[in-house]
């Protein structure tokens, strides 16, 4: 399973076995809160392949729109959201694992030959997987027999699957700009997140912790040292929404969270809990968000319809 950690948008993959840091998930972004996997980053690889449907993702400031039997690699540390790019039902398959389980040392010669040229290439922030051409027919088909393998779990599945990442790793290779790193006398890997990112996960540690008080743009702002509009333009780049938009997010998730957890608020308690100073306006943007009141909410939570309801737009379930 994963813990979403939304103080700082990462979230944490627990996988079944420590030991064994592979997973393949089952996403269905139309069945999750909003009907999207919200923005997160993860310091794992993630590699989707798309099942059924259509699927659209932002990463960072890319916009792109996945169709069934494509599939997309997600760097570490690289922030990214996805939803049903239509009203089609969409299943996506998704396998994140850690370099740690093919390079356990990452100052090894091994590590710095062959995990730090994927690392270092921009080219392999984010990259697309088509099967009409050769390189991506290849992917595909080692990513299809390691969710497969993972899947039917057979007696020796973690060797088979440390197998196939490993030939995988070597066609993510033959794309890399291998010659520039190995020319290189003291190469070291890129930052993941470009200043942006970075701007914004801090802006966000401090919403986390401000919430429920009235804060500004301007304290939003300078708790990043920048100007109101750049940082109006930070959080547009990065997440596709304004501080105001994010924070309004961020107070109905937790008054949503709230609930869900049984908290014995009146709906002015919750809204003032979040930080709303209104109550009308409260009930206003729950009902954006949810598409009921928080009254109704409170309802349904205590029905078959809790997972549907669920704030945690990324929480995968492992196959």
């Amino acid at each position: 399973m994963s813990t979403p950690t939304y103080e700082s948008l990462q979230e944490i993959v627990e996988h079944e076995n420590k030991d064994y840091p592979v997973g393949v998930y089952y996403v269905q972004p139309d069945e999750m809160f909003m009907e999207h996997v919200r923005w997160h980053w993860h310091t794992e690889i993630e590699i989707d392949f798309i099942k059924e449907g259509r699927a659209e993702y932002r990463v960072g400031e890319q916009n792109f729109t996945l169709s069934a039997g494509q599939a997309v690699l997600i760097n570490q540390n690289i922030m990214h959201c996805i939803k049903a790019a239509d009203e089609s039902p969409c299943v996506i398959m998704s396998l994140i694992f850690s370099p740690n389980f093919l390079f356990p040392q990452k100052d090894s010669v091994t590590a710095k030959n062959y995990l730090l040229p994927i690392q270092s290439d921009e080219g392999f922030r984010t990259r697309i997987f088509d099967p009409k051409d050769r390189f991506g027919r290849n992917v595909i088909s080692y990513l299809e027999d390691i969710i497969y393998c993972n899947l039917q779990k057979e007696f020796g599945y973690e060797l088979q699957t440390q197998s196939l990442l490993c030939h995988l790793w070597l066609l993510f290779l033959s794309k890399a700009d291998t010659e520039r790193i190995h020319t290189t006398a003291d190469v070291t890997p890129k930052k993941s997140m470009n200043p942006d990112e970075m701007r914004i996960k801090d802006a966000i540690v401090f919403i986390a912790g401000n919430y429920s008080d009235s804060i500004t743009l301007e304290d939003i702002a300078d708790s990043i040292h920048i100007s109101k509009s750049e940082c109006c333009r930070c959080f547009k780049r990065a997440v596709n929404m304004t501080p105001f938009e994010y924070l309004m997010h961020y107070r109905i998730l937790k008054a949503a969270e709230a609930i869900q957890r049984g908290e014995p608020l009146s709906v002015s308690e919750l809204a003032f809990s979040v930080g709303f100073n209104n109550v009308s306006y409260f009930n206003k943007r729950f009902r954006e968000y949810f598409g009921c009141t928080p009254t109704e909410y409170r309802k349904m939570a205590k029905t078959e319809h809790r997972d549907k309801l669920s704030t945690f737009g990324l929480s995968l379930s492992h196959i």
